[in-house]
Parts: C-alpha cells; structure tokens; sequence
C-alpha cells in the first residue's frame, strides 16, 4: 500500500489492506484505523494518518458503522497539515453535511480556509463553532490567530506593477583570423556592455579576485577552504571504543529508538471507570444533587508511542457518562453527558453533548441539562478536575 506520493506505509499494510466481510471485523478494523489514524497524526505523520482516516471512510461509505464525520474532521485536519487545504475544506464540508451541530467540523473548516488565506471566510464559519461551544479554547485562540491574519491582509498595500527588466546587450562576433598559408580559419570574441555580466555568460563564471574562468574549473577560495575546514582522511584509533547509547525508553532490541507502542487501553478504560463513577456534587445553586451512575459504550484506546526517543501518549475515547438528578423537592431525573471525542490532542476540550430526554418536559430536565451543558457548572467542573487527574496519571507511565 503506498500514500499519495508513492510512500510505502509497511507498518500499516495489515489494515490498510484487509478486507472484512461480517459487521463485527468490520467494526473493529474501524477501531483499529482510526486508533493508528490518531497515532500517526500525533508523530506527525500526516500521510500516514491520512491513509488510515481514507481506508476508514471507504469502509463506513458501503457499510456504515460509526463516526463517519469523525473521521472526516480528522482527515481535513492531516490534510491541512500537508498543505492540502483545498482538499481539507472538501472535507471539513462533508462532516459538516453528516452532522451540522459538531463544532470540530466547523473549526477544521475555517483551519482550512486559514490555509488557503480567506481569512474573513474563516472567522464566520468560526462563529458557528463558537455558537456551539462558546467556551472551547481552541476556537478562541483561533480566533485570536484570525483575526490578526483579517487585519494585516486588510492593511496590506498593493502590489506593485512588475518591473520590466533591462537586458544588457551580449553580441557574439565573429572575425576571420589571420590566414596562413596552407588553411583559414576563424576566431570568436565576446562583446559585454556591462563588464559584470561576465558571470552570466554561459561557460564562464568570474571569481572573487576579478578573474574571469570556465564553470568547470572548481578552485576553492580561501574564505571556502575556511569554512570546509581540514577535510584529510584520518584514522581510526580505536573502533572498539565506538558505542550505541541507548535513549530512554527505547527497547533492548531497538537500539535507533525509530518507533515503538505500548498499549494501555485496560489500564485507561479500568481509571475512567473508578474517577468518573459514583460521585455527587450540587445540581445548581438553588439545591439538589447530580450523582453518577455509569460509563456506557467505553470505546477506544489508549498507549504511549516512543519516537526517535520521545515519548508521545496517546489517548482516543468515546463513551457516555449516565447521571441521574435530585431536586430538593425529592423528584429525580435521568440524563447522560456524551464524550464525543475525549483526546489526547483535544488538550481538556472535549467535545460533549448532554443529553437528557425529559428537557423540555420539566423543571428537573431544564436543570439537569444545563448542569450537562454548561462546562462552568459544579457537576462539569468536578468532571474536569477528575480527567486532569486521569491525565497525569497517564503520565507517569
């Protein structure tokens, strides 16, 4: 399997290729694409997280499963990354078409037109975003960026006319030599109006001391001999004394430390599970109580890559957090708070979606679903302060 410029993506020919025919492998080689896809744009490998967010999209196209507008964001924004933002807004658009109130796609899009410098374009499909998630920080510091970017290109001046440029006259002449007796012959002479186009003229190059030589003679300058240095072979003392230090947190057997993945996804859905359930704090100020319940649809991954000697955690989940709400008044009401996209490159922003079906119904229901919603309530505070822990945690491995 090869990128889009004839890369070989070896590591990833297993997915890349595979081609599963019942729902349950095809469900998990969706998983499995999209937790290499989050891997590979975390290192920076844009084609290859492309590739993996492509093979993920043609599968969900004539079998759909699950997150197809995900993986579209996540295309656009590794497309965006490799200078593809034409194609990047194409794909920004088509999250946008498959869910309207996802907030990432909106911010993939105006990254893209940032790309391709309509940056006015940019700032009110930003405001959509903002509309949905008016406290992300992400969207705010693009703004930010944006509005900057508006600004300059308003008060950029004009460009200027190009300038015609003046061709100095090269004439070549020829002149008949003196004959000699038994043959003619003739000579060529090269006639320069300006004597500094001598560099130019083909075949000859003129150096730093005024002289006038062929490009193929290599003399070096003194100023060149200084900057290459003494540049003699020498020998080799000891070649014994020559050693591999190993990197921290590279293997035994890879000594280059090129790229290595430790799985932790049991140990992260196992923390997940003992933070966020069974925990209560106040419903709002006028009373009341919001007690966790459960974690529903766990689903995702989690490991820390080792790169060329760094380490990178990686983390991608997906799962509702069922609550259940208790007014002063003894009536309670039931809701969740929907992890759409709870990752590692999402730095604490996750994107949520509070859902309680009894809403519009009753008192109980407007209370709890702006409990859900509001990320500057108690109960969406505490949540915060327990995924920070979950994070650091993360960390110490």
């Amino acid at each position: 399997m090869f990128g889009g410029d004839g890369l070989p993506f070896t590591r990833h020919s297993d997915v890349l290729n595979a081609t599963p025919t019942d729902d349950d492998g095809l469900v998990r080689l969706v998983e499995e694409l999209k937790r290499r896809g989050n891997a590979a744009f975390t290192q920076k490998a844009y084609e290859e997280a492309e590739a993996l967010y492509t093979k993920a999209i043609d599968i969900n196209a004539s079998n759909p499963l699950q997150n197809q507008h995900i993986f579209f964001a996540n295309r656009s924004a590794s497309r965006t990354s490799m200078g593809k933002t034409a194609l990047a807004l194409d794909d920004a658009e088509a999250c946008i078409e498959l869910v309207k109130d996802y907030a990432k796609g909106y911010f993939r899009k105006a990254q893209a037109l940032k790309g391709l410098k309509r940056f006015k374009d940019a700032l009110e499909v930003l405001q959509t975003a903002r509309t949905l998630e008016p406290e992300n920080k992400s969207l705010n510091t693009l703004q930010k960026q944006l509005e900057e970017l508006a600004t300059k290109q308003a008060e950029a001046p004009a460009p200027k006319p190009a300038v015609e440029k003046k061709v100095t006259r090269v004439e070549v002449v020829k002149e008949d030599a003196p004959k000699p007796a038994a043959a003619s012959s003739s000579s060529t002479k090269v006639v320069v109006d300006d004597e500094e186009i001598v560099g130019h003229v083909r075949g000859y190059k003129k150096l730093a001391d005024g002289r006038v030589t062929t490009f193929f003679n290599n003399e070096l300058t003194e100023e060149a001999k200084k900057l290459i240095g003494d540049i003699a072979p020498k020998k080799v003392e000891d070649p014994n004394k020559v050693q591999i230090k190993s990197v921290e947190g590279g293997s035994a057997w890879n000594q280059g430390n090129t790229f290595e993945e430790k799985d932790l996804t049991t140990w992260a859905k196992t923390k997940l599970e003992s933070l966020l359930v069974n925990f209560s704090v106040p419903l709002n100020a006028s009373g009341g109580v919001i007690k966790t319940k459960e974690i529903k649809d766990l689903s995702g991954d989690a490991s820390i890559a080792v790169f060329r000697g760094k380490k990178r955690y990686i983390f991608d989940f997906t799962f509702s957090l069922a609550v259940t709400a208790e007014l002063a008044d003894g009536t309670t009401v039931d809701g969740d708070l929907k992890f759409l996209d709870m990752s590692s490159d999402a730095d604490g922003d996750y994107d949520v979606e509070a859902i309680v079906p009894s809403r519009y119904q009753s008192e109980a229901g407007k209370a709890l679903h702006a409990a859900l919603a509001s990320s500057s309530s108690p109960f969406r505070s505490q949540v915060g302060v327990l995924l920070a822990s979950f994070v650091k945690e993360y960390h110490t491995f």
